[in-house]
C-alpha cells in the first residue's frame, strides 16, 4: 500500500449513517486507527479525529459544525479503549494510539462490515484491498505482520546482542521494552502478549536460537512482566 500524505485524509468519503449509528464509538475509533496505521500516518489524536469525523460524521463531527471534527469526543473514545476499560488499545502522548489484539479483532470485524475506506474522485490515492484470515481468538493478527520481519527486529535488538555475548544477566527492563516496542507504562498484560507473540513467531519459522533466547528472556524478566 502506498504511503499517503495526511492531507489526503480530507478526501475520505463518509459511510452511510445506518451502517454505523448503532455501533460503539470505541469500535469505530479502532477502525480509524487501523487504517491510519496501514497508511503509515501517525496515529495521533488529531489524525484519528480527522479520519473518524470524515468516515462517521454523525458520531465524530462537531454538532452544528459538521465540517469540523470533535476532538474531545475522539479523545474520550480513546480513553475508553485503554486496557483498564474496553481493552482495545494503549497509547503514549508522544507516539500515538496503538491497537492491541482485541483492537485488531474489533477493527477487522468492521472491515468486513464497511470494507475499505473510499476517497473522493479526481485523486490518485491507491488503497489496496486487504484480506484477513479467520483464525481462532488469541492467534489473530493483521497480515501486515510477518513472522520473519518480527524475528529480524528481535535479532537487531540490544537485548539479543547481550544474549549472544552471554551477558543476558546484565540486561535491564529498558532493553526488553526496546525489543518489544512498548513503553514502561504499557500494561504488563500487553508486554507479555507481545513476548508470547514473538515466541510463537520464532516457533512458526523454526528459529530455535531466537526461541530459546525469548524463553530465557521471559524467565529473566518474570517479576517485571508480572508486577
Amino acid at each position: 500500500m502506498e504511503i499517503m500524505n495526511k492531507k489526503d485524509l480530507l478526501k475520505l468519503l463518509p459511510f452511510e449513517k445506518k451502517l454505523y449509528e448503532n455501533l460503539a464509538l470505541t469500535s469505530l475509533t479502532a477502525y480509524s486507527i487501523f487504517w491510519l496505521n496501514e497508511w503509515n500516518i501517525p496515529t495521533s489524536i488529531e489524525n484519528i479525529s480527522i479520519v473518524s469525523s470524515r468516515l462517521f460524521p454523525k458520531k465524530f463531527a462537531m454538532v452544528g459544525w459538521p465540517e469540523f471534527p470533535d476532538v474531545n469526543r475522539t479523545n474520550r473514545s480513546v480513553l475508553q479503549m485503554r486496557p483498564k476499560y474496553r481493552n482495545l488499545a494503549y497509547s503514549a502522548s508522544d507516539k500515538g494510539v496503538f491497537l492491541n489484539e482485541n483492537g485488531l479483532i474489533e477493527a477487522n470485524s468492521l472491515i468486513k462490515k464497511f470494507g475499505v475506506p473510499k476517497f473522493s474522485e479526481n485523486n490518485n490515492i491507491k488503497v489496496a484491498h486487504i484480506n484477513y484470515e479467520q483464525v481462532e481468538r488469541g492467534k489473530r493478527r493483521a497480515r501486515s505482520i510477518h513472522p520473519e520481519d518480527a524475528i529480524k527486529k528481535v535479532k537487531s535488538s540490544r537485548l539479543f546482542n547481550l544474549y549472544l555475548d552471554r551477558m543476558l544477566e546484565t540486561a535491564e527492563a529498558i532493553h526488553l521494552i526496546g525489543m518489544l516496542g512498548v513503553y514502561d507504562h504499557t500494561p504488563s498484560k500487553e508486554k507479555k502478549r507481545k513476548l508470547k507473540e514473538l515466541i510463537d513467531f520464532a516457533r512458526e519459522i523454526d528459529d530455535k536460537e531466537v526461541c530459546l533466547f525469548l524463553i530465557q528472556t521471559q524467565e529473566k524478566f518474570n517479576n517485571y512482566l508480572n508486577k
